[in-house]
């Protein structure tokens, strides 16, 4: 089973840019030694919504004080984050 690990919020201009400044910051997977990476816009998730405190994008829930941090760029925010496997 995976589980989603280091989640970040990377601004970038497409999905390879925030993977490559992701990786930059040198996060090390907990037990997977190749994990998978999702860079997820969180625009273009189904269901999300700008306005709301709470949100799912991928796997991961993400609370009032990450969508805050969203909606300071949100046409350039990136959740990023690992898929380990367990």
């Amino acid at each position: 089973m995976e589980h989603p690990t280091h989640t970040e919020i990377i601004f970038a201009d497409n999905a390879e840019e925030a993977a490559k400044k992701y990786l930059s910051l040198g996060i090390e997977p907990d037990r997977d030694e190749n994990p998978r990476l999702e860079v997820l816009k969180a625009l273009e998730e189904e269901d999300f919504d700008l306005e709301s405190d709470i949100n799912l994008i991928g796997e991961v829930s993400v609370g009032p004080p990450i969508m805050e941090r969203i909606r300071t760029n949100p046409e350039k925010a990136y959740v990023v984050y690992y898929m380990e496997k367990h």
